[in-house]
């Protein structure tokens, strides 16, 4: 059902950028492309949130690095020198 909403929001964000195009002001369209943005970043999210559902958590590169960093270790030095 998550996906449907997604398509949906999708739609509706089609719909608003068809409508800007035809506007008949600047602000109007402004105001529509907003209206677009908004419903493609419900979409995004929907998408997210099936993703969440269905498949593992991943962890992005960033976070990657930061395990990588915390699992170093600082190796002692050898006073053994020769």
């Amino acid at each position: 059902m998550t996906r449907t909403r997604a398509e949906e929001y999708r739609r509706l964000g089609q719909d608003c950028l068809a409508l800007a195009k035809a506007a008949s002001s600047e602000e109007g369209g402004a105001v529509l492309i907003e209206g677009a943005e908004m419903w493609f970043r419900l979409a995004k999210e929907q998408d997210a949130e099936s993703a969440d559902i269905q498949a593992p958590v991943l962890r992005s590169p960033i976070e990657d690095q930061r395990v990588a960093q915390q699992q170093q270790q600082v190796q002692p030095e050898d006073d053994k020198k020769e």
